[in-house]
């Protein structure tokens, strides 16, 4: 099953990046995740992107798919700050025969000083309530917090701790994903 839903996130990820405008993979001993986004719109105002995501959790079982939109903008004067908001809707199946579909909506950083010469962070929390939740589901948070290094303009090198958990109906409280990941991030 493992070796089916990794071989299914790599071909929609080969088929996508083609037209896509960032990869990222990232990954530790238990799961691996794999997001790319799709620039719909750029202009003074900012950006609107695409993101589609898979995630394989071994350690919990768990097999987790996400889309959405975000729209990032330069926040005043402040050189190499981005922010933005966005809503994601997330379907998952666990080990435990819950299944989750849920509507999140959550904000995004990055923040980039010129003095650092390629050190950056970048951060995204994103909740999904119980009206927005379905199947099994009552609610979902995710927050990851990343820090990261600029090898070329294009490739970013990534160290970060992400934490999805949600809460089901038959159990009061499951982790979906936690823990440091290491990876990296491309544009194209």
């Amino acid at each position: 099953m493992r070796k089916i839903f990794i071989s299914g996130i790599l071909t929609c990820l080969i088929t996508f990046s083609a037209q896509a405008t960032s990869l990222e993979v990232t990954l530790n001993d238990d799961s691996v995740q794999a997001q790319a986004g799709l620039t719909l719109n750029e202009d003074s105002y900012g950006t609107s992107i695409l993101t589609v995501r898979g995630l394989y959790n071994d350690e919990e079982s768990t097999k987790l798919g996400s889309a959405g939109f975000d729209f990032m903008g330069r926040l005043g004067n402040v050189p190499g700050l981005e922010v933005g908001v966005g809503a994601q809707i997330y379907s998952a199946k666990t080990d435990r025969s819950l299944d989750l579909l849920t509507l999140g909506i959550g904000v995004r950083a990055t923040f980039t000083p010129p003095l650092l010469q390629g050190f950056g962070i970048k951060g995204k929390a994103f909740y999904a309530p119980k009206i927005l939740s379905g199947l099994d589901a009552e609610r979902l948070i995710e927050t990851g917090a990343d820090i990261f290094y600029a090898i070329t303009p294009k490739v970013r090198v990534l160290l970060g701790y992400q934490l999805m958990r949600a809460s089901f109906e038959k159990v009061s409280t499951s982790n979906i994903d936690e823990g440091a990941r290491i990876g990296f991030e491309a544009r194209f």
